[in-house]
């Protein structure tokens, strides 16, 4: 029965081939066709579904991947398909990830997806053809929120030993952000193990860029310039005290996260292995592994870090709210311990004296500013602590150069002095007050009694530590003293108190000091001896009073360097704008303030006093002199006068839009001050901002009837840099890191 089975069978298959072959031999030409016909339809059915399946819309029609979706439609890459990144370039890698794509639609349907979905993004996607190149990378070196970033030291290159991607910075998703450098990366690699690797902690490592000018504090009133400091070698630490919290340690159980295998979870492994499977061959988030390390200055009422609550008593947590962290002393000292000290620093405590911070205080000056030293060594940052005075005044050297340790020994022996004084007022009132009768004691004796409090603060205090603040409160000491013998002598008459605040009594106290040290004014070196010795000028003949500091009137140097002493300097020393906008020079774009325009065409030939004859003369340049030089100049052709009126109306039109451009940069840099006190990262914006004011500076002060062209492109500049400002601060405050649940 088998045998007959399997022998019917044989004899089919044998007629079937026999009919097939036959077939093949009489349809051969239509079978080719049919074959033919069925390989195009099937490879363009393959390439209909590929280009299908590449569209955003076919990824988001599963559920799970909407937020991905709506972050990438967001994002700098939205006009970059999926598959461009998730697929490395190629058909044939095009098709292995098609097909991964199945398995996991397959394990989704059957409920054997994993935990965490992760996908893949190679460099090979990154650097494709189109896309970014590796040696534009390597070439270029950008600054990305005021950090120095070059790609080709950190693709082609071991970091830490460590073989870094694309993705490595730059995360997959980051709260709706799609591929964005997540800062976190950068402070764990840059910052853990930092006594072991000092150079990768360098803070002019990264911030290399020397700012123009940043706001203390958010405070509009108080720019600050970074490069005088650093001129005189002074380190960032020296300043800026404890801005990295966290070592990035690994987290307990993070293995168990995301494997099982006894084999691995009991096995040995070197850190090169780890970061090799981790980092190198599977993007793997370092914060999944190892904990957050923060980097960032503290700022007054932020909340305390971690590092300070497990120093302070929570009792005394809410006494440190409000105060600066640094001066808050809690990473040495109970808040108990000099307090006299803290509060004269910043400048409160005492009985009826207005509250006058130290600048240094206003400026996030440590403690340690003053009494450590920080110094580079080849193996890192070294301190050494200063305790006596002649040490803690050579700080003022560090910092701002040489004659501040003598500045720092007159103010003890000013110090000294009016102490002295307030003493003598003190004990010359008690001796009268115990002589006049029990009304006059009563009232008398508890104003004394406030004075001695008060004495007693700035010696506690030391009153170096906030030399206007103590000078202050010991003038008070003295009027107290003098109201109270007032009031106990019959016919005694209180003496004025006049406490030393002049510039050279206080600051400068000797000209000599002054004199053998030009100082930079505009393009040239201000002699102060010709000035003051041979002229007799007084400081504030040139000078603002102390409360504005700094500032120098010039409305007076003309009574002087115009008519006969035109010739003692040159016109470009003091009128350095006009003479830049009549050269068309020294505008500034988003990076350089050395940016070259349109010259004026008289500039190469035609002199300031050709045009400003009435200041050879001692007299006021007026419009209708210039026009008169010009006539004269051009031989009497009277249409050059009138040239000048259509000169000087243009220039009047464009100081109408100048208002405007006033306006638009007043309230870019409101809004920068309000990002900034809400802790946003502003910088960026603050150089574009900068570089427009210097360009209105050079519009405004040079006058606009110098060069007409000229200034039209300053103002174009202007706009330009203001918009940029206000798109870099709207682009930069969504830019953030994951959040702490995203890696538990």
């Amino acid at each position: 029965m088998i045998r007959e089975l399997f022998s019917l069978m044989v004899d089919f298959i044998r007629d079937l081939g026999r009919v097939l072959v036959v077939g093949v031999r009489r349809h051969w030409k239509g079978m080719l066709v049919f074959l033919g016909v069925v390989a195009v339809v099937a490879v363009a059915g393959l390439f209909v579904m590929l280009k299908a399946t590449a569209s955003p819309k076919f990824c988001s029609m599963c559920h799970n991947m909407q937020p991905y979706i709506e972050s990438w439609a967001e994002s700098s890459h939205r006009d970059v398909l999926c598959i461009e990144c998730h697929f490395e370039p190629g058909v044939f890698n095009e098709l292995r990830g098609k097909w991964k794509a199945q398995m996991h639609l397959w394990m989704k349907l059957t409920g054997t997806e994993p935990t965490r979905p992760h996908t893949q993004i190679s460099d090979a996607s990154c650097l494709r053809e189109g896309c970014h190149n590796r040696a534009d990378l390597g070439e270029k070196t950008i600054t990305f929120k005021g950090v120095r970033f070059s790609h080709g030291s950190h693709l082609g290159e071991l970091r830490r030993g460590k073989k870094l991607r694309c993705v490595t910075c730059h995360s997959q998703i980051v709260q709706g952000e799609h591929l964005t450098v997540t800062e976190s990366t950068c402070f764990v690699c840059h910052f853990m193990n930092r006594d072991e690797n000092p150079e990768l902690s360098d803070c002019q490592l990264c911030h290399a860029q020397l700012r123009a000018k940043v706001f203390i504090n958010a405070n509009e009133n108080m720019p600050f310039v970074h490069q005088k400091y650093l001129d005189h070698g002074v380190a960032c630490q020296q300043c800026h005290f404890d801005v990295v919290f966290g070592d990035g340690h690994l987290k307990d159980n993070t293995c168990v996260q995301c494997h099982s295998e006894p084999r691995i979870l009991f096995g040995e492994y070197a850190s090169e292995e780890i970061h090799r499977n981790h980092v190198t061959k599977y993007k793997v988030e370092c914060l999944r592994c190892h904990s957050a390390i923060e980097h960032h200055i503290v700022r007054p009422g932020d909340e305390t870090p971690k590092a300070l609550k497990k120093m302070a008593q929570a009792a005394l947590r809410p006494r440190t709210k409000g105060y600066h962290y640094d001066t808050d002393c809690l990473k040495c000292h109970t808040l108990d311990q000099h307090e006299a000290t803290r509060n004269l620093y910043m400048g409160k405590g005492a009985e009826g004296v207005p509250q006058t911070p130290n600048p240094m205080y206003l400026a996030h000056a440590d403690c340690g500013s003053c009494h450590v030293a920080v110094k580079k060594t080849p193996t890192g940052i070294a301190s050494t602590l200063r305790m006596n005075y002649e040490a803690v005044i050579q700080s003022c050297v560090d910092c701002h150069g040489s004659g501040y340790d003598d500045m720092a020994k007159h103010w003890k022996k000013l110090l000294t002095g009016e102490m002295d004084k307030a003493e003598k007022a003190l004990l010359d009132a008690r001796g009268a007050v115990r002589k006049a009768s029990a009304d006059v004691k009563g009232q008398m004796t508890a104003l004394l009694e406030g004075a001695e409090r008060n004495l007693a603060f700035v010696r506690q205090g030391r009153g170096l530590h906030n030399m206007d603040y103590a000078l202050k409160v010991l003038a008070d000491v003295q009027e107290r003293a003098e109201k109270a013998k007032a009031a106990a002598e019959p016919g005694y008459v209180a003496q004025p108190v006049s406490p030393p605040t002049g510039c050279t009594q206080l600051c400068h106290s000797c000209v000599e000091c002054i004199e053998t040290k030009p100082v930079p004014f505009g393009n040239v070196s201000f002699p102060h001896d010709i000035h003051v010795e041979d002229e007799g000028l007084d400081c504030l003949e040139c000078h603002s009073p102390r409360e504005n500091h700094g500032q120098t009137r010039l409305s007076n140097c003309n009574d002087c360097h115009h008519g006969e002493g035109q010739g003692a300097v040159e016109c470009s020393d003091c009128h350095v704008e006009n003479h830049n906008l009549y050269n068309g020079q020294n505008a500034c774009d988003e990076k350089s303030c050395d940016v070259r325009g349109e010259k004026n065409p008289m500039a190469d030939a035609v002199e300031c006093s050709d045009c400003h004859v009435q200041v050879v003369e001692g007299e006021p340049t007026t419009l209708d002199g210039i026009k008169a030089a010009c006539v004269e100049c051009h031989d009497g052709d009277e249409s050059y006068g009138a040239m000048v009126d259509e000169w000087k109306k243009k220039a009047d039109q464009l100081r109408e839009e100048v208002k405007s451009l006033r306006t638009m940069l007043q309230d870019t840099q409101r809004k920068i001050l309000g990002a900034m006190r809400e802790g946003k990262y502003t910088y960026d914006a603050q150089d574009l901002v900068n570089n427009a004011e210097k360009n209105l500076k050079l519009f405004e002060r040079g006058n606009p009837i110098h060069n007409l062209a000229f200034s039209e492109e300053l103002l174009g500049r202007v706009k330009n840099l203001l918009v940029r400002a206000q798109k870099t601060l709207q682009a930069y405050s969504t830019i953030r890191t994951l959040p702490r649940e995203a890696y538990f």
